[in-house]
């Protein structure tokens, strides 16, 4: 007679595939938004990925595109994005998990441009991006910040730690924004702090009070891409560039449940 582990395991192979697959992703916190097309995208095969080098665009074309509400995505490290960037773009930098917030967080089948220190740079991402099922990439530009916005000013804004989090709490009122996932809240979290998971944060971004708002979550990645978001809806923002463990040592208060 088969035991309660086999009955389990036969149980999951018999189940409709749709089904299996809910029933999987509901057991997650959460999981990328791109998997739900992943499906349909395995079944009918792989198809040539089109590798080619994207369009350059002018820094004309980059408002343009801006403007339109495309996605102009900057690769570059979240310290060198923070110091200047194109007004209105994202940070998604290759030195992280670029590949699975981009796809996460991008309505699927909006129009995307890339932005990049390199021609390689653009290149290693397209090869990410083609992973998940993005397989098209309308413009790039490679160069500096200044390159790519013309006459326009760039967008700039602080990096912090927790230390000076903790200071700053001591003389004004901040909005502390913390986009790191269910869990992870649970698990501990500093008092006060309004709590929307990154991927759910372009449909909330409305909820963020118009204040100064200090962003943060496990390690710094994460609130690179959040900042990025508030600053290009108009919000004054501190992206928090530290781990999270050290906000209790710093002398922030921290809650778990």
């Amino acid at each position: 007679m088969p035991n309660g582990a086999d009955l389990n395991v036969t149980t999951q192979l018999t189940l409709e595939e749709q089904t299996y697959v809910d029933e999987l992703l509901a057991g997650l916190d959460a999981y990328p938004a791109y998997y739900a097309h992943m499906g349909f995208a395995n079944s009918i095969g792989p198809g040539a990925p089109d590798l080619s080098a994207p369009k350059n665009a002018d820094p004309a074309e980059l408002r343009a595109r801006l403007e339109a509400g495309e996605w102009v995505v900057d690769l570059r490290s979240r310290i060198a994005f923070a110091a200047g960037h194109l007004a209105g773009t994202l940070n998604f930098g290759m030195d992280g998990n670029f590949a699975t917030y981009l796809g996460w967080l991008i309505p699927w089948g909006t129009p995307l441009s890339l932005l990049g220190e390199s021609a390689e740079q653009v290149a290693a991402a397209q090869r990410e991006l083609v992973r998940i099922g993005i397989g098209r990439v309308e413009t790039a530009a490679t160069g500096t910040p200044e390159e790519w916005s013309g006459s326009a000013p760039l967008g700039t804004y602080p990096l912090a730690g927790f230390g000076e989090l903790a200071m700053v709490r001591h003389h004004r009122t901040v909005t502390v924004l913390d986009v790191r996932r269910d869990l992870q809240w649970a698990h501990g979290h500093i008092d006060g702090a309004l709590h929307i998971p990154l991927h759910h944060l372009l449909a909330r971004v409305d909820e963020v009070p118009a204040d100064e708002v200090w962003v943060h979550c496990q390690a710094g990645y994460r609130a690179s891409i959040a900042a990025s978001v508030l600053a290009s809806a108009g919000h004054r923002v501190v992206a928090v560039d530290d781990e999270f463990d050290r906000a209790a040592q710093a002398g922030l208060p921290v809650t778990t449940g």
